[in-house]
C-alpha cells in the first residue's frame, strides 16, 4: 500500500514517465558469437530478476576494469573503409572513422550532449555514474547492451548514442531530444534506478502485480511477486515480462506476443557477470529518497550495524524512517544513519487519509486516561493521562472517526480521539478590586483563554491592569489595552511596584553618569543595565529606594519609564545659569558650538546669522552662551562669546 497523500503526485509520474522510459522492449538485441547460447532462461523468475544488493553494488568495478571489459567485447576491429564510405552517404547519422578502422564505443569519447570524438570515455562515464548513483556498473552495461547493442555494435553511429539507453524514448513515439548524447542517456539511468531502490515512485511496487506480456493488453500477461526493488525497478524501466515464447527463445524471437528487455537484461547478466547473486552485508548507509512513516509488524526483524540478525520487534508499533541499506539481497531500512535496520519485507506501508493543520491550533484537556490511536484505528500502545493539557495543531480522519495530533504525533503516527476530549472551560474575566499598575516581566506569556494558546511579550516594563480571571486555579490578570478580549497574563509572570513615585528635583541640573554605573528598575528594585561610557544627562526626577536616592531623566530614551541612576554613581558638573538680558545675538562664520561632555567643536547650521541665546556658562574663565533650542532638549553645549558679535 502507498500513502494516500502521495497518490496525486505519483498519478502525475505514472502518466509522464511510463510514455517516456517504453523504448525497444519488445526488440530482440543482436549479439555476437560468444552469445549464440543464452543463458539457462529456466531459472528465469519474473518476479526477482535481480537483486537489490547486486543493483547497488557500484564497486563492482573500477574504471580501468570496465574499459578492459568493453575492450575484450568490442576491441573496435572492423577496418572496412569502402563500407564506411557507403554508410556515409546516410546524411541522416554519422559514424566515426579514425586511425584505419570504425571507432567503436570501446574507444570512444563523449562530451556533452551529443559530442563525439572528444571528452570522457564510456568507461568513465559509466564508472561516475555508478559512483553518483550507487549504482552496479555491471547492470549500466548490460542495460546498454539489451537497450542499443552498444557493447558488441562494431560500428554504431550518432543515432546510437543519443539513445545509448532508451532513455527518452517511447515505443510509441520519437526519442525527446531532451535527453539525446551517450552521457545524458546512461546518467539519468542509473539516477532512475536509484529512486527506485531508494523506496521512491514506481508503478511495479514490492508484492503483486499484474504485468503484461506485451503493450498490446490483447496478449495477456500474468501477476508477479515482485520480491526485490531492483526487480521493481527493471519493470519501471521496461513494463513487461517474458512470455514463455520468448522464454523458449533464447537470445532468438518468440512470437507477437514476445517482449525481451527483460529477459536480455537477465540474460547478458547471467552470461557476462554470473547471474543473481544475494551476498551483501551492512555497510554506509543512504538516504531514502522518500522518508516516511512505515508500519512495523510484530515479529519485524532487525540487524545491527555489525551484520548480525539481533532479534525481532515483540510489539506492533509506527517508525519514521529516513536511511536504507542491503542484508544480503533484503532491503534494510533505518530510522537513522549506522542504526538498527528492519527488514522491508516485514515493514508495511500505510493507508491514511491526509493530515490537515487545523484552522487554529488550541489547546484541549483528556477527559480520561487513554491510548493513542495509529493510523489504522489500533491502540498505539503509550497513553495519555486524564486532564492532560495537550496544544493541537493538526486534524486526520480515521474510519470516520475525528482523530487530534501533535506536531510530534504526525512523525510517530498516532493521534488522541476527538470523543476523548474535552473543550477548555468558559473562562470569564472580572474587573479587578483595584486596578493598578504592575510590572510586567521580561519574556512574558498572554494567554488567550478561548483556546488556551499562549505568546510571549517583550515585557520589561508597567502595564495598568483592571481584569482577573482564574486559569486552572492560577490567578490571571488582563491589561486595560486588552479589554474586550479573552487574554490575560499570569500573576506569576508580574511584579507589583515597590519602589516610590518619582518625585520632581528641588534642582534640576546636568550631572555625569560614571562608566560602570547601574541602572535600577524602581518598581522591582532590580537591576536593569549598567552604563558602559561617560555621560553627561540632565536629571529631573528622583526616588528613594533601599540603595538610596536615585535620579532619572525625563528626556533620556537611554533610561525606561521606571528605571533610574543611583546618585552615588553620579558626579556634579558646572551647570547653566540665566542670562541677565536673554537676546539675539551675531554668530560669527568661524564659530563652533563646544561640547560640553567629550570637549570636541562641531559645526553650526544658522539662518540670517544670528541666534536666541538664554543661558550661560563659564569654562576656563571665559563666558560661554546656550541658545534657546539647545535649553529646551537640555543639550549640553554652549557657544564661546569670543565666537558672537553683539
Amino acid at each position: 500500500m502507498r500513502i494516500r497523500r502521495s497518490k496525486r503526485i505519483w498519478a502525475v509520474a505514472l502518466g509522464v514517465f511510463v510514455a517516456v522510459f517504453l523504448f525497444t522492449f519488445l526488440t530482440a538485441k543482436f549479439k555476437d558469437n560468444e552469445e549464440a547460447d543464452a543463458a539457462n532462461l529456466g531459472a528465469f523468475d519474473a518476479g526477482y530478476i535481480i537483486s537489490d544488493y547486486q543493483m547497488s553494488n557500484y564497486n563492482a568495478m573500477n574504471e580501468a576494469e570496465i574499459q578492459s571489459f568493453l575492450t575484450a567485447k568490442n576491441p573496435c576491429a572492423n577496418n572496412n573503409y569502402s563500407y564506411y564510405l557507403q554508410l556515409s552517404a546516410n546524411k541522416n547519422y554519422t559514424w566515426h572513422w579514425a586511425n584505419g578502422h570504425f571507432v567503436c564505443l570501446s574507444e570512444e569519447r563523449f562530451g556533452d550532449g551529443e559530442t563525439i570524438g572528444s571528452g570522457d570515455t564510456a568507461a568513465h562515464i559509466i564508472w561516475q555514474a555508478a559512483q553518483d548513483y550507487r549504482i552496479n556498473p555491471q547492470v549500466l552495461i548490460v542495460l546498454l547492451q539489451k537497450e542499443t547493442g552498444l557493447i558488441t555494435d562494431p560500428i554504431p553511429n550518432n543515432g546510437d548514442y543519443r539513445k545509448a539507453t532508451g532513455y527518452g524514448c517511447p515505443d510509441t513515439a520519437a526519442c525527446s531530444s531532451k535527453y539525446y548524447g551517450f552521457k545524458n542517456q546512461v546518467r539519468n539511468a542509473a539516477a532512475l534506478f536509484r529512486t527506485v531502490l531508494d523506496g521512491g515512485w514506481t508503478n511495479y511496487p514490492l508484492g503483486n502485480n499484474y504485468v503484461q506480456y506485451n503493450p498490446n493488453a490483447g496478449c495477456g500477461g500474468s501477476v508477479v511477486n515482485i520480491r526485490s526493488l531492483a526487480t521493481s525497478a527493471l519493470y519501471r524501466y521496461t513494463p513487461y515480462q517474458p512470455n514463455a515464447a520468448a522464454l523458449n527463445a533464447g537470445y532468438g524471437y518468440g512470437d507477437g506476443c514476445s517482449a525481451y528487455g527483460n529477459r536480455n537484461f537477465y540474460s547478458y547478466f547471467e552470461d557476462w557477470f554470473g547471474g543473481i547473486k544475494s551476498e551483501g552485508k551492512l555497510g554506509v548507509f543512504g538516504n531514502m529518497v522518500v522518508p516516511r512513516l512505515l508500519y512495523v509488524k510484530a515479529g519485524a526483524r532487525y540487524i545491527d550495524p555489525n551484520n548480525n540478525m539481533v532479534g525481532v520487534r515483540a510489539f506492533s508499533s509506527f517508525e519514521y524512517f529516513t536511511h536504507l541499506n542491503y542484508f544480503g539481497d533484503r532491503l534494510c531500512l533505518s530510522i537513522g544513519n549506522n542504526k538498527d535496520c528492519y527488514i522491508y519485507s516485514d515493514l508495511e506501508e500505510i493507508e491514511i487519509d491526509e493530515t490537515e493543520v487545523m484552522a487554529k491550533k488550541r489547546i484541549l484537556i483528556v477527559s480520561s486516561d487513554t491510548n493513542y490511536l495509529d493510523y489504522k484505528g489500533r491502540l498505539f500502545g503509550d497513553r495519555v493521562t486524564n486532564n492532560s493539557r495537550i496544544v493541537f495543531t493538526k486534524k486526520i480522519n480515521i474510519n470516520g472517526q475525528l482523530c487530534l495530533q501533535t506536531d510530534e504525533d504526525v512523525k510517530m503516527g498516532r493521534c488522541v480521539p476527538y470523543y476523548k476530549l474535552q473543550e477548555l472551560p468558559n473562562f470569564e474575566i472580572d474587573g479587578m478590586a483595584v486596578p493598578r499598575e504592575i510590572y510586567v516581566k521580561k519574556n512574558a506569556e498572554v494567554i488567550n483563554l478561548d483556546d488556551g494558546i499562549s505568546e510571549k511579550i517583550n515585557g520589561g516594563e508597567r502595564a495598568y491592569f483592571t481584569g482577573r480571571a482564574s486559569w486552572f486555579g492560577e490567578l490571571c490578570l488582563q491589561r486595560k489595552s486588552d479589554e474586550g478580549t479573552k487574554k490575560c497574563i499570569p500573576y506569576s509572570s508580574l511584579r507589583e511596584v515597590v519602589g516610590i513615585d518619582f518625585s520632581n528635583m528641588t534642582v534640576p541640573r546636568f550631572m555625569k553618569i560614571k562608566v560602570g554605573a547601574k541602572v535600577i528598575n524602581a518598581a522591582t528594585g532590580e537591576g536593569a543595565g549598567i552604563i558602559e561610557n561617560e555621560k553627561v544627562v540632565f536629571f529631573d526626577k528622583k526616588v528613594n529606594i533601599n540603595e538610596g536616592l536615585c535620579l532619572k531623566s525625563s528626556d533620556e530614551d537611554f533610561i525606561s519609564k521606571d528605571a533610574c541612576v543611583l546618585y552615588s554613581d553620579l558626579g556634579e558638573v558646572e551647570n547653566f545659569s540665566k542670562m541677565v538680558i536673554p537676546r539675539y545675538i551675531v554668530v560669527k562664520s568661524s564659530a563652533r558650538y563646544q561640547e560640553l561632555v567629550s570637549g570636541k567643536q562641531n559645526n553650526i547650521s544658522i539662518e540670517n546669522n544670528k541666534m536666541y541665546f538664554v543661558d550661560k556658562i563659564n569654562i576656563n574663565g571665559n563666558l560661554c552662551l546656550r541658545t534657546e533650542a539647545d535649553a529646551k532638549q537640555n543639550l549640553y553645549r554652549c557657544i564661546m562669546y569670543t565666537d558672537l558679535e553683539e
